[in-house]
C-alpha cells in the first residue's frame, strides 16, 4: 500500500465532505436570512419601476419613493400613490436588492397621514375594499376615516356621484390613497 496515495485519498474524501457541509451551511444560512426579509425591505431596495397587485385586482405601477413597515409611496406616471402594505398581494420585479431591515422605519402611520391631509383639506382619491371614493377627508378616527364626497365619480358603481355625502371607510380596507392635483412632497 502506497502511503502517499492513501493520504491523498483521505484528503480528497475530507475535502469533498467539507465541501458538502459548507454547501449545506450556505443553504441553511440563505434560508434563514430570507426568512427574516420583509416585503417592505424588498420594496425599499427595488430599483426602477415595480408593479404592485392589490386586493381587489388593481395593479399599480411606479417607482418606489419611500417604504415603511405599513405603506409604500409610489411615483406613477400621472401622480403618486400611498399604497397600504397589507393591500399588496403581489409585487414584481423585485430583484435581489434588499434594504437592511433595520433601516426600514416604522414611519408615520396611515392615520397620521390622513389627519394631516384632513387638516390641509386636500382632495384625495381613496381606493378601498368597498369602492373608489373622491373627496376631502372630514375626520379620522381610531380605525376609520370619514370622507366627504366631491361628486366626481371614480368607480363604476356611482357611489361617488352623491356630492356632499360623507362615507366612513375602515382603515383596514384601504388599499391606495392618492392626493389629487399634486405630488405627495416636493422632496421626492
Amino acid at each position: 500500500m502506497d502511503m502517499h496515495a492513501f493520504i491523498d485519498e483521505l484528503e480528497a474524501r475530507f475535502d469533498e465532505e467539507r465541501g458538502r457541509e459548507i454547501d449545506e451551511l450556505i443553504d441553511e444560512l440563505t434560508d434563514a436570512e430570507r426568512a427574516s426579509i420583509t416585503l417592505s425591505a424588498r420594496l425599499a431596495g427595488a430599483d426602477g419601476s415595480v408593479s404592485l397587485a392589490l386586493r381587489g385586482g388593481n395593479v399599480v405601477v411606479g417607482e418606489v419613493l419611500d417604504a415603511t413597515r405599513s405603506w409604500v409611496l409610489l411615483r406613477e406616471g400621472v401622480g403618486d400613490s400611498l399604497v397600504m402594505l397589507p393591500a399588496v398581494v403581489g409585487a414584481w420585479p423585485l430583484g435581489r436588492s434588499v434594504a437592511r431591515e433595520s433601516s426600514i422605519r416604522g414611519g408615520v402611520g396611515v392615520g397620521h397621514v390622513l389627519r394631516e391631509l384632513c387638516a390641509r383639506a386636500v382632495s384625495v382619491a381613496i381606493d378601498s375594499d368597498c369602492g373608489d371614493h373622491r373627496g376631502v377627508i372630514d375626520a379620522v378616527y381610531a380605525d376609520h376615516v370619514d370622507v366627504t364626497l366631491s361628486g366626481a365619480a371614480l368607480g363604476y358603481d356611482g357611489r361617488d356621484e352623491q356630492e356632499g355625502q360623507t362615507v366612513s371607510l375602515a382603515l383596514a380596507g384601504l388599499r391606495r390613497l392618492r392626493v389629487l392635483g399634486q405630488r405627495w412632497s416636493p422632496a421626492y
